[in-house]
């Protein structure tokens, strides 16, 4: 008996394929047959289709435990359907829902074109996806077997060879522009303006392999970066000239000839180029902030105080003709392969302060209270209250913000978005009475200035006294923190109000969303070979996507509920919890609660409503507003305010008399301080 059982068990294993086949398609056709289904009615899956889905997933169980495998190389069966996401990003399912077709052919065509984007905006493995196919084509035979003919991906592509090593692919600017012209971004526009950003960034840890990818933002529409080119290779590229050459002539093409796409015209200009440090010196040949004539907006010379320092704030500033004609020797290294275009090597390459100020400036002053100096170091007991007054304001940030407050224990582990908040938002609030008076104050001056460039509202009014402000932030850093304080991105914070007042609030010529593409260009590599026909496989497929990815064209209200309060006169009105407007997601709860009016009163949201196709708002506003801080100047004039003890009546407020949503952090006494929201992350 023994032996026969495992020859059955020998047997059962070997059935091929083919075999397999057959049986789903003649348990497919029995049960079809059986069923008595009107001609003119819709299709439906009744319940005795369970024993063939339980017979799908056994005959493919084995394959798919085959193809589907983790980062580990561990096989596993897991479906697609439950890829990971953020709990925070909410997928609607419409997305992927077309129109109800009129005939059997339209609909396997949407089921595919719903199929396409769901793969690539997932970002689904092809084996999961061929895995999927597998199990869905005996009832739909006219899709693929195999995720590749799915997507269309392309077979070769053009790799160019870098001299002194690592391969470029370059994917066209045109090409990006193109797409967004499909997808309906570009509208009726004569000019296009394009802000570049390149910079690099590693693959893994256990290797040198490095990404430098060439991003393209077109700054007057509403659109994400693109990709223009990829290089790839062991270290930074070799040669600058090879590195850039399609790009430089792409770029010059476009600049002296328009655009067309279906009659359509479009004039192009070159925005600007946004980098780091590094990345900047290396694309203008010159030298970086560790030499000695390494600032790239003014002719300083640097000091050796234990490590280079620059401590003139007044030296003559840059300009494009003197760069033009290399009038500095000490700060070229050579003629910059951008040359050729018809651009500003000064003026048109802006200070970015995701790096120089959150990355550098604010990440150097934590530290400085945290492990500092005994002068400038906080005691023990110090930062412990410092993290707990950042877990209490976790719980009141609102959905805006990527990630929450965190303890500074973990400060070298923050992140860009980390470091900004706290430097304009939760930084005053939770320094107050931690800090000595005098580093407070000092530590104010920066996050007011920066404040003031990085409101759209403000920046064009305030950039003189913000500029001052940076000023004196950076002359008494010297005095407060020593010598070792005046470093290359403490020294460059004195030029970001040129850049403000030439390209307007800091978040204009910011690296955040480029970091965010280059996390995008990274996700899209799955294994340690092949890196560029990875990417643009990826990006080939995503071009054949028809879901678009656009702001939200109105208001739609959520989660509602009958509890009210409900004022007189919207008694049949119907009410939401929550309410996603075009710029910001407002609630009745904690976090999101917090608004101005017009007049920029701050209020608090106790119910949403819905009546007359208009929102109405049903608001309480707070009985004492007052200034958070006077110096260095009254808070109320950033339109930051000190509140407590609400009025105790409800009035309305339409949705669109909303001027601004407010960071509400409580602070002692029952009081809270509210900061504008001025970043959509």
């Amino acid at each position: 008996m023994e032996k026969s059982n495992s020859s059955e068990a020998h047997h059962v294993r070997t059935v091929s394929y083919w075999t397999q086949r057959r049986k789903i398609r003649a348990a497919v056709d029995e049960f079809f047959s059986n069923a008595e289904i009107p001609n003119d009615a819709d299709v439906s899956a009744p319940q005795e289709t369970e024993p063939i889905s339980e017979c799908l997933l056994s005959v493919h169980a084995d394959e798919m435990s085959m193809t589907c495998e983790n980062n580990n190389g561990d096989s596993h069966i897991q479906s697609p359907v439950f890829a990971s996401t953020s709990d925070d990003s909410e997928c609607e399912i419409d997305d992927f829902v077309p129109h109800e077709p009129d005939t059997v052919s339209d609909k396997e065509e949407c089921l595919a074109n719903s199929l396409v984007d769901w793969v690539s905006k997932f970002n689904i493995p092809q084996n999961a996806a061929t895995a999927l196919l597998h199990i869905l084509r005996p009832l739909h035979p006219s899709l693929p077997s195999d995720a590749r003919t799915l997507m269309h991906t392309p077979r070769n592509f053009s790799i160019n060879q870098i001299p002194g090593g690592g391969e470029y692919v370059h994917f066209g600017i045109r090409n990006g522009i193109e797409k967004l012209h499909n997808s309906g971004h570009i509208g009726n526009m004569d000019t296009l303006e394009l802000q570049f950003g390149i910079d690099g960034v590693a693959l893994f840890k256990s290797s040198n392999t490095s990404l430098w990818p060439i991003l393209c933002l077109v700054k007057n529409i509403t659109s994400k970066p693109f990709v223009v080119g990829v290089f790839c290779g062991n270290s930074k590229p070799g040669s600058i000239v090879g590195f850039l050459s399609d790009f430089v002539e792409e770029v010059n093409a476009l600049l002296a000839d328009d655009l067309e796409f279906a009659e359509t015209r479009f004039k192009i200009t070159v925005h600007s180029f946004v980098c780091d440090t590094p990345a900047r010196a290396m694309l203008k040949n010159v030298k970086g902030p560790t030499g000695y004539f390494g600032c790239d907006k003014c002719e300083t010379e640097g000091e050796w105080h234990g490590k280079l320092t620059f401590l003139d704030t007044n030296a003559q500033s840059r300009t494009d003709v003197r760069f033009d004609e290399l009038a500095n020797e000490e700060h070229h290294l050579g003629p910059s392969a951008l040359q050729s275009l018809p651009i500003g090597m000064v003026s048109q390459f802006p200070l970015d302060y995701m790096h120089l100020v959150c990355l550098g400036v604010m990440r150097r002053l934590l530290l400085c209270w945290l492990k500092g100096p005994l002068s400038t170091r906080l005691c023990a007991r110090k930062i412990q209250q410092l993290s707990e007054k950042l877990m209490i304001i976790a719980a009141f940030v609102p959905r805006e913000f990527a990630r929450k407050p965190r303890s500074v224990s973990e400060i070298l582990r923050w992140k860009a978005t980390e470091l900004r908040q706290f430097l304009l938002y939760t930084g005053p609030v939770v320094l107050l009475r931690i800090l000595p008076e005098s580093l407070y104050k000092h530590f104010l001056m920066m996050s007011v200035g920066i404040s003031l460039l990085a409101n759209p509202k403000l920046c064009s009014v305030y950039y003189d006294y913000a500029n001052g402000l940076l000023r004196t932030f950076v002359n008494n850093a010297a005095a407060l923190y020593g010598h070792d304080m005046m470093v290359y991105n403490v020294h460059a914070m004195i030029h970001l109000a040129d850049d403000v007042k030439r390209f307007g609030c800091l978040d204009n010529f910011s690296a955040f969303p480029f970091e965010n593409s280059l996390r995008s260009v990274k996700k899209m590599i799955r294994k340690p070979n092949c890196i560029l026909q990875q990417i643009a496989s990826r990006l080939s497929e995503q071009m054949k996507c028809q879901s678009l990815t656009s702001n939200v064209d109105g208001c739609f209200g959520k989660k509602q509920h009958d509890m009210g309060p409900v004022p007189h006169g919207f008694v049949h009105a119907r009410q939401y919890n929550a309410l996603q407007t075009k710029v910001y997601y407002l609630s009745s709860s904690s976090g999101d609660n917090c608004v101005a009016n017009e007049e920029g009163r701050p209020c608090l949201i106790r119910n949403i409503l819905f009546c007359e196709s208009n929102f109405v708002l049903v608001v309480e506003y707070f009985g004492v507003v007052k200034d958070f801080f006077d110096c260095p100047l009254p808070s109320s004039t950033v339109a930051v305010f000190h509140v407590s003890h609400l009025a105790g009546e409800y009035q309305t407020l339409h949705v669109d008399q909303v001027s601004h949503k407010f960071v509400a952090m409580p602070c002692e006494q029952d009081s809270f301080v509210l900061v504008p929201l001025l970043h959509i992350e």
